[in-house]
């Protein structure tokens, strides 16, 4: 149905920017983007029962919309993240169940000290806990960053009732960011070190050299280019930064400006499960993403049947960066494809 490639183009932006037929001045637009950057008023929040190995915990979700048609389950970042960057999404409502929900140890779930349960195994069966707990039948999978690495494990071990899945800022394949997506981006750096900042981040993480003042530094220059273009930080940051959960992230992660994966994810390569679902896929990254275009590109030729577009003036963030535009391609994608199955 799809399997072309193409950049989000200025008639797209235009399109962006319309709103009942016409075109929306700079402060309507502002007024949008300042809504979809706000916390939702959820229809209902609570929490569904998951059991690991005998434990019992509490995951949080939230739902708004109530429309007739399929829900759409949205899985944040991370590992150690949240719901909050990613309550974009929240327009989708209009026609449709748009449901949050919060991972083991992040955000309002329950916070367990136990480091066995950090594992990319474990939260793609936890996704169970939730479509079982919230009864979803047929559903759309929307995953951020580690959410789309997710987003393909869970729905690999669990298709039924999956419509379609929609990878934004994808990651699939570990080995591959760490040896060759990693390094174009090290290259990239030049604030410090006469254009060697990568050097000054691979000897402050991998080495144990260098002062902390330079190696923040230089994460800044990485984060302001390639993780966030939105400065100064939106609401929606400042809740997500502020309820992270660091001990995941340390454990799956291991880095803390994400360009040496040295945690439990560094072996993780999903590629080959999305190359045997047979959904249709979105995927999309921003121009100046960490997950970069040319790596969004090659992970979507594993894909059978996908969509995949670049966000112009955007980095990893692009529910944050360019809401409006990837909002706009999230619900044309979700409505060719539910045209497609009523037809």
């Amino acid at each position: 149905m799809f399997n072309r490639i193409s950049d989000v183009c200025c008639s797209f932006e235009d399109c962006a920017h319309i709103t009942n037929g016409k075109a929306m001045n700079d402060e309507e637009k502002e007024a949008r983007i300042k809504k979809s950057l706000t916390e939702p008023r959820y229809d209902y929040e609570g929490f569904v029962d998951y059991v690991y190995r005998g434990d019992g915990y509490k995951l949080w979700y939230g739902i708004i919309g109530s429309g007739n048609r399929a829900s759409a389950l949205i899985l944040h970042g991370g590992p150690g993240g949240n719901h909050h960057n990613l309550v974009a999404f929240q327009a989708l409502a209009g026609e449709r169940r748009v449901i949050f929900y919060d991972q083991l140890g992040c955000g309002k779930s329950d916070r367990p000290d136990n480091p066995t349960l950090w594992t990319a195994e474990r939260y793609f069966e936890e996704v169970l806990a939730v479509r079982d707990g919230l009864g979803l039948k047929n559903y759309h999978l929307i995953g951020h960053s580690w959410g789309t690495t997710l987003a393909v494990g869970f729905a690999a071990r669990h298709p039924e009732g999956i419509l379609s899945i929609s990878l934004h800022s994808p990651i699939l394949n570990f080995p591959y960011y760490i040896n060759h997506v990693s390094p174009k981006l090290k290259q990239g750096l030049s604030c410090l070190n006469n254009g060697k900042t990568g050097r000054i981040i691979d000897d402050y993480e991998l080495r144990g050299l260098g002062a902390k003042s330079d190696y923040d530094e230089a994460c800044m220059e990485f984060t302001r280019r390639h993780v966030i273009h939105t400065w100064p930080l939106p609401g929606v940051m400042k809740r997500l930064l502020a309820s992270r959960n660091a001990v995941i992230h340390d454990i799956m992660v291991a880095s803390g400006s994400e360009l040496n994966v040295q945690g439990n994810l560094k072996k993780v390569n999903v590629t080959s499960q999305l190359s045997e679902l047979d959904l249709p896929v979105l995927m999309t990254c921003g121009n100046d993403d960490l997950c970069m275009p040319a790596y969004t590109r090659y992970q979507s030729e594993f894909a059978n049947d996908c969509q995949c577009h670049i966000i112009t003036e955007s980095a990893h963030m692009s529910p944050v960066d360019r809401p409006l535009e990837l909002i706009s391609l999230q619900r044309s994608f979700l409505n060719e494809i539910e045209k497609t199955i009523s037809t």
